[in-house]
């Protein structure tokens, strides 16, 4: 039954295995942290059931996937750091707050490291099997909602960084990060090392430039930013590559 609902199975241990240490919060917030590698212990845990211990070694192989073109370590690096610029930009613009340079904590620079616990997941295990069936477009869309919505109880528990913000805005923000990160994705064959740099430098960068934007005018503000980005990358992979599964390859 996991093999033939191997996305379904994925996605409900990713939740469960996350999803347990919410309650506990309440003692320590730092708790937290084990629930970050929630999606990669499920995506082993389908490796090893599905497809045995070749499966697992070539899941974790992504992550040491590193030679993948100097571009593209600049862009996962880059483009989540001209995205906070463009929207501390915007705030400015509007007159919501003034533009300054935060110092990051210890914890954020922790956080760009562990993230690797959800991209092993996300797009090390769940990202190729979506699109097997289904195009670029399609699958980062999937991909964006139940990550976004794998956050939720960040939203309703009181005491947690995201609690009373909007919900719709964060999963309207978390696939248009799944569209720029599938973009990347296809172009360094899969590499979650890429994914793990791209993904640590939109919290980094949103750390040190978007400090003063808070509440939902700052969710909103990205997503202004991150929507064009991620429209004009759906437009560079081409309308119909999008549409059609297994007509974008793999490779850079």
């Amino acid at each position: 039954m996991l093999k033939r609902h191997r996305l379904i199975g994925f996605f409900v241990l990713a939740y469960l295995l996350t999803w347990w240490i919410y309650p506990l919060l309440k003692f320590s917030p730092l708790l937290g942290f084990f629930g970050l590698f929630g999606p990669a212990l499920a995506a082993i845990i389908m490796a090893a059931v599905t497809e045995g211990k070749s499966g697992v070694k070539a899941l974790l192989s992504r992550i040491v996937l590193w030679r993948v073109g100097l571009l593209w370590c600049v862009i996962a690096l880059g483009l989540p750091t001209v995205l906070s610029l463009a929207t501390a930009g915007l705030a400015y613009l509007l007159g919501g707050s003034e533009f300054t340079v935060g110092a990051l904590a210890p914890i954020e620079l922790v956080l760009f490291v562990l993230v690797v616990g959800e991209e092993l997941g996300w797009r090390g295990y769940a990202l190729p099997l979506l699109l097997e069936k289904r195009s670029a477009l399609t699958a980062s869309v999937i991909l964006g909602i139940v990550w976004g919505l794998w956050h939720l109880p960040t939203f309703v528990v009181p005491g947690t960084p995201q609690y009373g913000l909007p919900i719709v805005a964060f999963v309207l923000l978390t696939v248009e990060y799944s569209i720029l990160m599938t973009w990347v994705f296809l172009h360094t064959r899969g590499s979650v090392l890429i994914a793990t740099l791209f993904h640590g430098a939109i919290n980094l960068s949103q750390g040190l430039f978007l400090g003063d934007v808070v509440g939902a005018t700052r969710y909103w503000l990205l997503c202004i930013a991150y929507g064009v980005a991620a429209l004009i990358v759906a437009l560079a992979l081409g309308l119909q590559a999008l549409r059609k599964p297994g007509t974008v390859q793999t490779t850079s």
